[in-house]
């Protein structure tokens, strides 16, 4: 017991390091990755109640408040719905999946709760281990790695358990604790080379929902730091120029463009437009939400049932090729908030989004600059998150987002 004491700190970045890699990494679908979720989650749970004996009143105030109730609750609705077909049955729920997706955002935030006194000592650490364990992941198993070693530009940072898509996302919230404490706690020769690392690594997977909030927390980030108005001009004339030679450079680049650039530019082209481009990811969201908003109001309130706009008629919207013919398969909604709509209508949105609505009101509240700087950056981030993704079921980063907001918004209270 005295030395975990001793190496609280380097034991809990290794763990929370080892969770949210092999989690966010490899996944829960194959058996060998169940199999390494499994042994690292025991030893973090093992540590939890180490910890827990060393403080026990740490833990109880990590337990009984309102962040478990919302995380109990929403799973419940997700265990009737899914489990028990309500409404269009489907296969997609899974007990084990998602207790494998909440534990480790639930040991991640046990094990920063009670390393409350140094927060980024030990995320800014977990973050640069992260993003480099992900870059080598991704360059063993991603092919287009050595495409583009030979010119071919394409999007990469796939890893065995998500896309290039996934993996910038995780890059940006690992980089959000590691950005603070080079903008705004001046800490710069310990954090500036993961923080590079993390930048590239978001560009290179060519993510929107990454890239967008990366630009934004950046532009928080430095305007917190402002103390006075004439601070605040001199940064919003950097943040404009910087946008101005970014812009240039991912729309002339031909690199930066394949990737990120045209990406960027069919978002704006495809609003207006009457008739989807299926060829297009923007045009078959914009495919979905149209579908969306005409069936939608069949089942406003309860929804159709977990994850049931795939199996519709309406949702034959990605065109692929089989030899010489064209085909259309099912697609989900590809947004947290429809998908959350049309499976569990109203009554689920609302059992979701109380939680982080209350953040957000939380964060506008509090006193603490620093909880409010990386509360906001992370509220910003998760946003973009779930316009592109579906992500209350398949991925633990909301809960961990949400729990380590929750965590941060209670760091200077005592009774939190």
């Amino acid at each position: 017991m005295e030395f975990i004491r001793k190496n609280k700190k380097i034991i809990s970045i290794i763990l929370l390091a080892l969770i949210l890699y092999i989690r966010c990494d490899y996944g829960v679908t194959k058996s060998y990755a169940v199999a390494m979720n499994l042994v690292v989650q025991a030893i973090g749970f093992v540590y939890c109640l180490i910890l827990t004996k060393d403080d026990f009143q740490k833990t109880k105030k990590s337990i009984f408040n309102l962040a478990i109730l919302w995380l109990i609750l929403f799973q419940v609705v997700q265990f009737v719905y899914g489990h028990f077909k309500l409404f269009t049955p489907t296969d997609y729920y899974s007990v084990q999946y998602t207790i494998l997706t909440v534990l480790p955002a639930l040991l991640c935030y046990e094990i920063v709760w009670h390393n409350r006194d140094n927060m980024f000592e030990v995320l800014s650490p977990v973050g640069a281990l992260v993003i480099f364990a992900t870059y080598i992941t991704s360059i063993k198993y991603d092919h287009l790695w050595g495409d583009m070693m030979h010119g071919e530009f394409y999007r990469v940072g796939a890893v065995p358990g998500g896309t290039d898509i996934d993996t910038g996302n995780l890059y940006l919230l690992m980089l959000i604790p590691i950005l603070y404490s080079v903008i705004v706690l001046r800490k710069v020769k310990p954090n500036i080379i993961p923080a590079l690392a993390g930048i590239i690594g978001i560009v290179l997977a060519g993510s929107k929902s990454s890239f967008v909030p990366l630009v934004l927390v950046i532009a928080i980030m430095l305007l917190g730091t402002a103390k006075n108005a004439k601070d605040v001009k001199k940064y919003v004339a950097i943040l404009v120029g910087l946008g101005v030679v970014a812009t240039v450079l991912v729309l002339t680049i031909p690199m930066l463009y394949d990737i990120l650039g045209k990406r960027i530019v069919e978002v704006f082209t495809a609003f207006g437009n009457t008739e989807f481009d299926l060829h297009t990811s923007t045009g078959q969201r914009m495919a979905v939400m149209d579908a969306f908003k005409k069936h939608f109001w069949e089942s406003p309130l309860f929804g159709h049932g977990f994850y049931s706009f795939i199996t519709m008629p309406y949702s034959q919207l990605e065109e692929y090729r089989e030899g010489t013919e064209i085909m259309y398969r099912h697609i989900q909604t590809h947004m947290n908030f429809m998908e959350l709509l049309f499976s569990f209508g109203i009554f689920g949105f609302v059992m979701y989004y109380w939680f982080p609505v209350k953040l957000i009101i939380d964060t506008i509240k509090v006193h603490s600059k620093e909880a409010k700087i990386v509360c906001i950056s992370l509220l910003v981030s998760i946003l973009f998150m779930d316009l592109g993704l579906d992500m209350f079921f398949k991925y633990m980063t909301p809960y961990y987002t949400y729990l380590l907001i929750y965590t941060f918004l209670n760091n200077n209270s005592e009774e939190g």
